[in-house]
């Protein structure tokens, strides 16, 4: 009789009849979770789907297999064969929560030369390790102080049944991450995982730029998101959701990739961000709204309405790097780059993290200066690396994981609000990149100085002094998990 622990229930005792096939396991009877659910129809929106075959038959695919191992026979396995303990991710709820089930199997195609665990594991695992070792930094105030259970009841279990080896860091004041990651030894972990909104994974970065061997650590540890926070847009974007035991699945599942970072500098100090920069009304919608974060998502569609019809523009000097700077340019650009994604990772070194341009000297002559007349009227100032905002806003649906460059959206004030509106209420589809009114932009670097005082700054979320910034792209300087090597959504810019 098999054991049957806190994290994961066994759907059935008995040995099922089973064979390998190329795309799962194929059980020779339909399977009923003990919950009175069936098997899940997809997984994080995958392809693979762990269903009923219409014949008394159920397939589990590789890709939902968290792990596999030898058990002992039961009593009612008369004909000696081997059984093995398959436990895979489960859907539970109509939320698309999942957890972890385990299944007693008897293998029928037995004659095959490999072990069934290893053919399994290297199916259930292509491409990547099982077993990873995760270092976990959890906010306990994140996701209005559900951080916490989010974690324990729905990530944990996950990465418990993936045999994954966790230690857990919990914040105790603001930056402690930063500190954390100092002076952590990363040779005893593969993965960093945020279990957090997205102000941790900005201190995850930092801490690790901080290092004194910084190159080695970035080029040595992942670092990832388990959505518990209000803000998990690092995780819609790499994992493609906001659900954390569908983002411990794409944690235990998915490659390494590299990504791209930006060294933001003022006054001579830089910082890393991984996610954006903004000054205008998005800034003030993110920042100023913070009371009503309790609202949730609304607050910042309530934050950004108010600054569009007050008409506030926001006036600045500001000098760009270009990559790509017309609508063609930017999806020639995209077309030439996302055929050239992949999930080989380059190696991280001091020579990746040197910056190229100093923010203390003139502006290069390359740089292109936008025209003071727009630039007084600036209403949108957004710089992203990474495609989702929020759980269904797609503001930068041109981003790149690592293409060496990051995008620019501005849009003016004087816009009409007829044209406004409609752009707005596109943000989710990533529609309004199309709009003449607003200009998108590939670019590599710029230096934005304000004209007044009192803006606000935001970068990744976080509030940052409100002064000249100088902003480069550092090409490949970290290292993250997703599939495919791409961001959430994966097709042509031209489809959006």
């Amino acid at each position: 009789m098999l054991r049957q622990d806190s994290t994961e229930a066994l759907v059935q005792q008995n040995g099922i009849r089973a064979s390998l096939r190329d795309n799962g396991i194929l059980l020779k009877q339909q399977l009923v979770l003990d919950d009175d659910h069936s098997f899940l129809s997809g997984l994080c929106s995958s392809a693979c789907t762990q269903s009923s075959q219409g014949d008394g038959q159920t397939l589990i695919p590789y890709a939902e297999i968290l792990n596999v191992k030898s058990a002992p026979s039961t009593v009612d396995n008369d004909d000696g064969a081997d059984e093995y303990e398959i436990t895979f991710a489960a859907k539970v709820s109509s939320q698309s929560i999942y957890v972890p089930r385990s299944v007693v199997i008897t293998v029928d195609n037995t004659m095959m030369d490999q072990d069934v665990v290893k053919f399994v594991m290297q199916k259930s695992y292509s491409g990547t390790s099982p077993y990873k070792r995760v270092m976990v930094i959890l906010n306990p105030h994140g996701g209005q102080g559900k951080a916490i259970d989010l974690f324990m009841t729905r990530a944990k279990p996950i990465l418990d049944a993936a045999g994954c080896v966790v230690d857990i860091c919990k914040t105790e004041k603001y930056r402690h991450a930063v500190e954390i990651v100092e002076t952590m030894d990363v040779s005893k972990y593969d993965v960093i995982a945020c279990a957090s909104g997205d102000g941790i994974p900005h201190e995850v970065f930092n801490g690790l730029y901080r290092r004194a061997d910084r190159a080695h650590a970035l080029d040595s540890i992942a670092v990832t998101q388990l959505p518990c926070g209000s803000g998990n847009a690092m995780s819609e974007s790499c994992h493609g959701t906001g659900e954390a035991s569908q983002a411990a699945i794409s944690l235990v599942k998915s490659h390494v990739v590299n990504i791209d970072l930006m060294a933001v500098t003022q006054q001579g100090k830089t910082t890393v961000s991984f996610l954006s920069q903004t000054m205008g009304v998005i800034a003030d919608a993110d920042i100023k709204t913070e009371a009503l974060r309790f609202l949730g998502a609304v607050r910042f569609d309530i934050g950004v309405a108010y600054g569009v019809f007050a008409g506030h523009k926001y006036p600045c000097e500001l000098a760009v790097k270009y990559a790509a700077k017309s609508k063609t340019e930017v999806r020639d650009y995209f077309d030439r780059h996302v055929a050239k994604l992949d999930d080989k990772t380059s190696k991280i070194t001091e020579e990746t993290l040197t910056l190229k341009y100093n923010a203390d000297s003139p502006i290069p002559d390359d740089w292109e200066r936008l025209e003071r007349d727009f630039c007084d009227n600036i209403e949108v100032f957004y710089t992203g690396k990474m495609p989702y905002i929020s759980h269904d806003v797609n503001f930068f649906p041109a981003a790149l994981p690592n293409d060496g460059s990051f995008d620019l959206i501005m849009m003016d004030s004087r816009t009409p609000i007829t044209r406004q509106t409609p752009i707005l209420l596109s943000l989710d589809s990533g529609k309004h990149v199309h709009a003449p009114e607003v200009q998108h932009a590939k670019v590599l670097a710029y230096r934005l100085t304000p004209k007044f005082t009192g803006g606000l700054l935001s970068i990744d979320g976080e509030r940052f002094p409100f002064e000249e910034t100088q902003v480069e792209v550092l090409p490949g300087a970290a290292k993250t998990l997703m599939k495919n090597g791409i961001f959430r959504p994966d097709r042509a810019l031209n489809e959006i």
